[in-house]
């Protein structure tokens, strides 16, 4: 008798799930595919920004020796995950991956990093694969925009 409950309980889930498939499957596709021109003006409204700030030689020699001191910046590498675009009021934003070894392994780290026409930077570390903690920076901290100057920097 058990036996019997326990195979029509399974029969019952394994149905369910093919019901709920079918009507995933369904509502899939009566739904319209976002095709490439759909995705094309959000893409027009973050055109690249012309700028004289070389955002990932700053990351490496700067953003990666405030956040990680003992990291050797002359073997670490940077990469745009977002390339420099106009966020309006004079700041240019881009998103910097970092690529270092540590003492024991690689890590990467991603921040947004603003630079404004007057001279001063703003630093938000998004992730750290390190894992320490990121509240000791010097210059660095709580997104705060620091003078280019103060970091020594041009």
């Amino acid at each position: 008798m058990r036996k019997t409950a326990l195979t029509v309980l399974l029969l019952v889930f394994a149905m369910s799930m093919f019901a709920f498939a079918a009507s995933a499957e369904e509502e899939a596709a009566e739904t319209p595919a976002v095709t490439a021109e759909a995705e094309a003006p959000a893409e027009e409204a973050r055109a690249e920004a012309e700028t004289d700030f070389d955002f990932l030689k700053f990351a490496v020699e700067r953003v990666l020796a405030d956040f990680h001191p003992t990291a050797n910046a002359e073997k670490a590498e940077a990469n745009f995950d977002e390339k420099p675009y106009d966020k309006g009021d004079g700041i240019t934003r881009a998103r910097v991956g970092i690529y270092y070894s540590g003492w024991i392994q690689k890590h990467s780290m991603l921040a947004d990093i603003d630079y404004r026409t007057d001279g001063k930077v703003r630093v938000t570390v998004i992730k750290d694969s390190n894992g320490l903690n990121l509240r000791g920076a010097r210059f660095f901290k709580d997104g705060e925009w620091v003078s280019l100057a103060a970091v020594g920097w041009k």
